[in-house]
């Protein structure tokens, strides 16, 4: 848990302005703080973004120090503006969040208050250390701590749910925890290229997870917040919203297995479908050819869009060229804007396209929606999206027209493929997992459109799933990749193991 350190004089001149009760002002405050380390502590879970490190701010919703924050004094003063009127502020606001756009406000830490900066303590003590048994040690926590951690983080857990309630609202996920203990000593000690905002954002992850598991004796559970759209998520940081490698280190030796281009593999079923009906004498790899190759021949796909936009010597490589056009595709196929431009929303604030996020390189982007492939490919999901969020309006009206798919007046189609999309991924992927159980293999963690397990698939079980996928959809197009998973090792010359 976070640790804020308070100004006595803050103390001090709240105990002059309220002497009485004699202890009022040292609840109050102590109230807020505490308050304001669990807004933090939130802000934490989730991640703050490069801006914010930068500029050492936090988004969080100040309305809630000033609403949920204690009262003072006779008249009920509330805490928070009389820190404000008093020049005694603990927060600052850097920019304020607004109803219109969504957004909670971008706030510093004042010079009257200092948050216990572990990260940083940690990253100076790993320099020193040279053995696993050394590493643990430095990183081994205060048992005190991690079960404060762990009561704040999962009050009911214990308290108020039976084991059979538990498996309900959690999936837990087992930690290798002497590999997440060598991802933190390769983080801060060999990821050069890294920034230094990264670096501590993912340490903060990091440390939370191996504190609950040090608690916990080597599991992390993960509180399920289901999305109307029908997809599980989790809520606070999860084996979902990690990057890979902390998805690597805290899972350790594994195996992952994803549905491959998911979303483009789902469409096809329509495909199928509007073809019949628009063209029935037409094959439908040749009227969603670009689809069609993508699918099932990548390489020629991807060899014509990378020459489109890359042309001969881009200074990049291979992989990395594939990777932003894989990103493209795939915001394309979820119905990403096809322009090159972003624009103005009526608050003030510039929206970049999903497109411009991948490519920044502006002839770069040019070039990747004038491609001839990627033109194609656009127009058959352009078309495709429109026959399914038709057929969502006409199956389910109640759902296109209500509140998850229309906002103010036009449905939004994007949204419903989203909707369709999502709830067809969560059937298929239960297919996978009633597969699974069948062979009593139980996924260690769910991501999606993939799950990971503890050991190797024979060839002969994945294509029971593969072909269970394709009977119970009518869909050809299903494949699931295989990704092997390697714990990180700790060793003092190089901190981390090597994929």
């Amino acid at each position: 848990m976070l640790t804020l350190t308070i100004d006595p004089i803050v103390l001090e001149r709240l105990q002059q302005a309220f002497p009485q009760p004699k202890t009022s002002a040292a609840k109050a405050l102590k109230k807020y703080k505490e308050l304001l380390e669990h807004l933090l502590f939130k802000v934490m879970q989730r991640g703050r973004s490069n801006y914010e490190t930068l500029l050492n701010c936090y988004s969080l919703p100040v309305s809630q120090l000033t609403h949920d924050g204690p009262h003072i004094g006779s008249s009920k003063v509330r805490l928070h503006k009389w820190l404000n009127d008093n020049q005694l502020q603990l927060v600052q606001k850097v920019e304020e969040g607004s109803n219109l756009t969504g957004l909670v406000s971008l706030v510093k830490l004042t010079e009257l208050v200092v948050l216990d900066d572990i990260a940083s303590e940690i990253s100076t003590a790993i320099q020193n250390v040279k053995t696993p048994t050394e590493l643990s040690q430095v990183l081994r926590g205060d048992s005190k701590k991690n079960q404060e951690l762990f009561s704040v983080m999962y009050p009911d857990y214990f308290s108020y749910l039976s084991p059979a309630q538990r498996e309900e609202v959690f999936d837990v996920v087992p930690i290798d925890v002497p590999s997440l203990e060598a991802y933190v000593a390769w983080l801060n000690t060999k990821a050069t290229k890294m920034s230094p905002g990264r670096v501590r954002t993912y340490t903060e992850q990091a440390l939370l997870i191996l504190s609950i598991a040090k608690h916990t004796g080597g599991f992390y559970p993960q509180r399920r917040k289901e999305s109307p759209f029908g997809r599980i998520y989790y809520t606070g940081v999860s084996v979902q919203n990690v990057n890979k490698e902390l998805r690597r280190a805290m899972l350790g030796n594994c195996w992952e297995y994803d549905i491959r281009s998911s979303v483009v593999t789902w469409k096809m079923t329509f495909a199928q479908e509007l073809t019949d009906q628009l063209y029935p004498f037409k094959e439908c790899r040749k009227l969603f050819w670009a689809s069609w190759l993508y699918l099932e021949d990548r390489g020629d796909f991807m060899r014509d869009v990378r020459k489109d936009v890359f042309g001969k010597s881009s200074g990049l490589s291979v992989e990395f060229e594939e990777k932003l056009i894989k990103e493209a595709i795939t915001a394309i196929s979820f119905g990403a804007r096809a322009t090159v431009n972003g624009w103005r929303e009526a608050s003030g604030a510039w929206v970049n396209t999903a497109l411009g996020e991948i490519f920044k390189n502006s002839s770069q982007r040019n070039a990747f929606l004038n491609s001839g492939a990627v033109q194609a490919f656009i127009k058959e999901q352009a078309l495709l999206d429109t026959y399914i969020a038709n057929g969502l309006e006409a199956e389910m009206p109640e759902i296109y027209f209500g509140p998850l798919i229309t906002r103010n007046i036009k449905p939004s189609k994007s949204k419903a493929v989203a909707y369709a999309y999502q709830k067809s991924e969560t059937r298929v992927m239960n297919v996978a997992y009633a597969v699974l159980a069948k062979h009593k293999i139980k996924p260690i963690a769910r991501i999606h459109d993939a799950f990971v397990v503890r050991q190797k698939l024979t060839i002969d079980l994945r294509s029971e799933i593969i072909e269970e996928m394709k009977d119970q959809t009518s869909n050809d197009h299903w494949k699931l990749t295989r990704t092997e998973l390697k714990k990180y090792i700790f060793n003092h010359d190089k901190f981390g193991g090597e994929k």
